[in-house]
């Protein structure tokens, strides 16, 4: 179950790098759960392909950084009262990644237009 995930991040050195998923807070999410990660995260890549072409080092670095907001939004998710623990987990993470991802690349589209 996802509950664990956020306390085992937040353990000592990856309290200063929360912008990455730790190994630790992998395993304690089931193989479902891990495995509907991969898939978003696939989609997710395979539909900004021309930006992580463009700039390789600095999309893979904003893409760990999403990744890992939407694993915490998606933790809050499935501790939530009426959730299905991995369900809402997957649901929510799914629904996030995307949206997270391409708020953040134009974001960054932005900033290079206004400069």
């Amino acid at each position: 179950m996802p509950t664990k995930a956020r306390a085992t991040a937040t353990t000592g050195p990856a309290r200063a790098r929360e912008d990455i998923i730790s190994p630790q807070a992998l395993s304690s999410l089931s193989a479902g759960a891990v495995s509907a990660m991969s898939a978003v995260g696939a989609a997710v890549l395979k539909r900004h392909k021309h930006a992580m072409d463009k700039k390789p080092e600095w999309f893979w670095h904003i893409f760990a950084k999403c990744e890992a907001k939407a694993a915490r939004i998606a933790e809050q998710a499935a501790r939530a009262p009426q959730a299905c623990g991995d369900a809402a987990f997957i649901e929510t993470y799914a629904r996030s990644l995307p949206k997270l991802m391409t708020a953040a690349l134009k974001a960054h589209e932005k900033g290079l237009r206004t400069n």
